[in-house]
């Protein structure tokens, strides 16, 4: 019998498994096509509430066996707010942050990225990091979908954050990151970090990993590394 880590594992958020479900058509051509998986399989069923049910696919129906209880989610709610970076950084950043368990992203535009999204290609930018987000979990094994949210300035995701860290490369910033709060956001900066006018209004936030300058599709996941992987 294979382990539960092992079982080929999908998202249906919402999903009620007290009876036997139908697979929506993208996840069951994934497990068609992709994993060539048939009926009689086992796999796994998340419905994005922290739950975990081994299920057998019966053509397009999941059969609900057992709901086992597992815990891979961490104890600390780690966000991570990132500056809207170049080409295919974001999903670097959406893919490796979400692997070690991040709760969610906050994207925002800051004074030096040369990434605008266009209000009339906002939502299909956000779909195509959602999914991105979605495959990360079900990769690592994580029970929830880290939730993406856009906001069109820092200042509008500093107001949305909760207990706001904002990393930073000046010299003069001595305090080091640490995590006294079980929920903390971390402000990642853009290419070129943070604008003079953007580091006087974060000062009193500012926190430094040490002496190394991290690039920006980097400095989220070595941060929250060091939050979330032992809690």
């Amino acid at each position: 019998m294979k382990s539960v880590r092992a079982l080929p594992r999908i998202f249906i958020p919402g999903a009620d498994l007290s009876t036997p479900i139908e697979i929506p058509k993208t996840e069951f051509e994934k497990l068609h096509n992709v994993l060539r998986l048939r009926s009689g399989a086992r796999i796994g069923i998340m419905p994005n509430d922290g739950t975990f049910w081994e299920c057998e696919l019966n053509g397009h129906i999941a059969v609900p066996i057992e709901l086992h209880t597992i815990h891979t989610q961490p104890s600390k709610r780690i966000w991570i707010a990132q500056a809207l970076p170049k080409g295919d950084k974001l999903d670097d950043v959406i893919r490796s942050c979400g692997e070690i368990g991040v709760a969610g992203f906050l994207l925002f535009p800051s004074d030096r990225s040369v990434v605008k999204w266009e209000s009339k290609k906002l939502e299909d930018k956000i779909r195509r990091v959602e999914a991105v987000a979605r495959e990360s979990a079900e990769t690592s094994f994580g029970l929830k979908i880290p939730t993406v949210n856009y906001y069109e300035s820092l200042e509008l995701a500093l107001r949305a954050s909760i207990n706001p860290i904002v990393l930073s490369e000046q010299e003069a910033v001595s305090a080091r990151l640490s995590l006294q709060d079980p929920e903390v956001t971390l402000f990642i900066g853009p290419e070129g970090g943070w604008a003079p006018r953007e580091v006087e209004r974060t000062k009193n936030l500012a926190v430094t990993l040490g002496t190394r300058v991290l690039r920006t599709e980097h400095a989220g996941f070595a941060a929250a590394s060091l939050l979330l992987l032992n809690s």
